[in-house]
């Protein structure tokens, strides 16, 4: 079951994220965090975490100041499954609530004769979809196509039809899974048809491997390499997919997801201004990752 977690700031709008077991999301004031509250100075950069499972445990990151609950303070909380209520706890200046939320799971689907539907149900992104137009600092024409409920790729398909394509790509870019969108940067750019470099070629290992070698051997080799803008931010996205933003010594803080959609946002910027036909460029990038997110939500439907 989803969980919903709600922030309610004190002079704004609140602001919705969903997670699903297996996730979870930093809170804090920093931009890099899946929940960003910037006007609360009291709210460290990355103040608690929030991790989705059998149970929902929300928990104080080390150093920082405890929750407020019913006016005690405590450094972890935990929603269990079993119970519906809601649970509200404050952090620096903000109030929060936190509950498990069937009733924003599912939508009854829009006829689109393009797609076979596998369900009479389907799963309502809308929270989703604003989470990440805010992370992935999309216009304002962008955050206000967004609908409720609203599908991914119905979003994806207004923002392009409005002929809003630098969103398009952020939106892509924070979407699709960072491994797939590193792949989509990869091909989409023509990377691997110019690949010569130490680098290029721990860039792809990475992307046969996925794993922690080579995305370390990617991070030490950029550190010495001096490659043009377009690797340099392929190189980037796979150094953010994993490990910490710390030195290896020191506790880890794994880099907040979207960290590699703007690497990948960047790189594309880099691929398209050196291409002579821009337009197309352009064009290509948005029907190769359209196909991608198309596959990826396709998968979706059919795993429910």
């Amino acid at each position: 079951m989803p969980l919903l977690l709600t922030a309610h700031p004190a002079d704004d709008t609140d602001v919705r994220l969903i997670l699903r077991v297996g996730q979870e999301a930093r809170v804090g004031s920093s931009e890099w965090v899946e929940m960003s509250l910037p006007d609360d100075a009291a709210l460290s950069p990355e103040h608690f975490v929030v991790r989705c499972g059998t149970d929902a445990v929300i928990e104080v990151l080390e150093g920082q100041n405890a929750l407020i609950v019913a006016g005690d303070s405590c450094d972890r909380l935990t929603l269990s499954e079993t119970g519906q209520c809601e649970t509200e706890f404050v952090a620096g200046q903000t109030a929060f609530s936190v509950r498990w939320s069937p009733d924003v799971t599912t939508a009854t689907p829009k006829t689109n004769p393009q797609q076979l539907a596998t369900s009479d149900e389907t799963i309502n992104d809308h929270a989703t979809i604003a989470s990440l137009a805010k992370v992935m600092s999309m216009s304002d024409g962008a955050t206000a196509l967004i609908q409720s409920p609203d599908q991914t790729m119905d979003y994806l398909q207004r923002l392009i039809d409005a002929s809003l394509n630098d969103d398009a790509i952020r939106f892509l870019a924070g979407a699709l899974p960072v491994r797939t969108a590193i792949g989509w940067a990869i091909d989409a750019s023509g990377f691997a048809d110019r690949a010569s470099s130490t680098l290029d070629q721990s860039i792809l290992a990475w992307q046969t491997s996925g794993d922690e070698t080579d995305r370390r051997k990617v991070r030490d080799q950029l550190a010495i390499s001096s490659p043009d803008n377009v690797t340099r931010w392929i190189a980037q996205a796979i150094i953010f997919s994993g490990g910490s933003l710390g030195p290896d010594d020191q506790p880890p803080i794994p880099p907040p997801s979207h960290l590699s959609g703007v690497a990948i946002m960047t790189s594309h910027r880099w691929s398209v201004a050196a291409e002579p036909d821009r337009d197309t460029a352009m064009q290509q990038w948005l029907q190769s990752g359209s196909a991608l997110l198309q596959r990826e939500q396709d998968t979706k439907q059919g795993n429910q």
